[in-house]
């Protein structure tokens, strides 16, 4: 999975395996690559990015002259920049610029070299808008903890609390990656699965689950 970088590094030529077609016609250059430790971890589930957060900047950073790719790792925590062949100091300093407005700080020395080197690998990388993989992934997480807050307090059937939790994370993936065409309301979806008394439960695990993306309170331990 690791790369001898400082080795490849020598050779002055580093190779992304998950670049495009026309990318992968020539070689990527070491120079060509720029990392950025980034506060994108998903609050909500903090072992991923947060897909909602980081979609419009890697989109945004794609618009900029100079950047042919932008990329977010999965634990949401470094940005990798690749470079057009053609840009220059001054280009990559204004789009440096306008990440540090986004709390973002480009790396240097051991620190880059571990993030190109990980980069590199192609594993666990998401590209402009594929981080919508990791919304959908966030919403699966919310979904099955709603559902677990419900069953701890209510009786609730294996089979109603299955199809709960994936209607929860078909109208929660939705939302979060921007593709809803309407409101949606969890507690109206829950009409068909839960009682009344299983609603009032359900209504304070979303405020404690609003709590948690505001970051008032500790993701629960599940368990």
């Amino acid at each position: 999975m690791k790369t001898h970088l400082t080795a490849v590094l020598a050779g002055g030529l580093l190779y992304a395996p998950f670049a495009s077609a026309a990318e992968n016609a020539t070689a990527l250059t070491a120079d060509r690559i720029s990392v950025f430790q980034a506060p994108l971890v998903c609050p909500a589930a903090p072992q991923i990015g947060c897909g909602s957060a980081s979609k419009p900047i890697l989109l945004d950073l794609e618009k900029q002259p100079g950047v042919f790719q932008a990329w977010l790792n999965r634990a949401g925590t470094i940005i990798a920049v690749v470079w057009k062949p053609e840009s220059d100091a001054e280009t990559r300093s204004k789009v440096a610029t306008g990440l540090k407005e986004d709390r973002a700080t480009e790396l240097q020395g051991d620190s880059r070299d571990k993030a190109v080197q990980n980069f590199l690998s192609g594993k666990g990388w998401y590209h402009g808008a594929d981080v919508d993989r990791l919304s959908e992934e966030e919403a699966d997480i919310i979904a099955a903890r709603l559902v677990h807050w419900v069953q701890a307090k209510s009786a609730l059937t294996k089979d109603k609390a299955e199809g709960l939790q994936r209607a929860f994370s078909d109208t929660l993936r939705k939302d979060l990656t921007g593709k809803s065409v309407g409101p949606n309301h969890l507690e109206d979806i829950a009409r068909e699965y839960l009682d009344q008394e299983q609603i009032k439960i359900l209504k304070q695990a979303i405020k404690d689950e609003e709590a948690i993306e505001n970051g008032e309170r500790p993701v629960p331990k599940e368990g």
